[in-house]
């Protein structure tokens, strides 16, 4: 089943096929656990939500219509899934998404923050990804890690394809702008410390 497509899984598991649908989850699990886990950052929900998730994905087959990619479709639904999960937690749907920033833009290097993403670096990344708004580091994620265009991940979270390029244009602009001041501090300190050297 490897040579066929999700749409052509899709198509086996509704007649009936359960070996499809087998292969169908064993193709996106860790995928949609990676998604799920930035979101609510605990393992063993990430992991009753990733179940919960192929759960609903199955009952759900009958409403893709082949308008958007599967893997689009699965998005939307796997956000949907973990965002009612977190109002029913009264929290923030995304807050604290990014965990680990590992390799999130490793594929985009031309990308001028891509910089940032040097080894001794990572732990400052990830703590200015945590001090952007909520609303900004979802678009941020999709669009770096998971290499979405701005155009799937309008469907993918159901928001205005504007909305995704203004997010996105913020979000990286808040980025650069804290990156650039950790720098300056950097900078300072070190200038201070060569000019407390020379003078004794």
């Amino acid at each position: 089943m490897e040579q066929l497509t999700d749409e052509q899984l899709v198509d086996q598991i509704r007649q009936g096929d359960e070996e499809a649908y087998r292969y169908l989850i064993e193709r996106h699990s860790q995928y949609i656990y990676t998604l799920v886990y930035r979101m609510v950052e605990h393992r063993e929900t990430a992991e009753d939500l990733t179940q919960d998730t192929f759960i609903k994905l199955y009952r759900s087959l009958g409403q893709f219509r082949g308008d958007a990619k599967f893997t689009t479709w699965l998005y939307r639904l796997t956000v949907n899934l973990v965002t009612d999960y977190r109002r029913s937690q009264r929290r923030k749907p995304y807050e604290a998404i990014l965990d680990k920033v590992k390799g999130w833009m490793g594929k985009r290097q031309e990308e001028p923050e891509a910089m940032a993403l040097q080894k001794e670096e990572q732990q400052t990344v990830q703590r200015l990804l945590a001090e952007l708004p909520d609303k900004y580091r979802l678009i941020l994620y999709l669009y770096h890690f998971k290499q979405l265009s701005y155009q799937e991940i309008a469907e993918a979270t159901q928001l205005p394809l504007k909305t995704i390029e203004t997010r996105l244009y913020r979000g990286k602009a808040l980025l650069k702008q804290k990156w650039q001041e950790v720098r300056n501090n950097e900078q300072h300190t070190s200038e201070r410390t060569s000019a407390a050297a020379v003078s004794k």
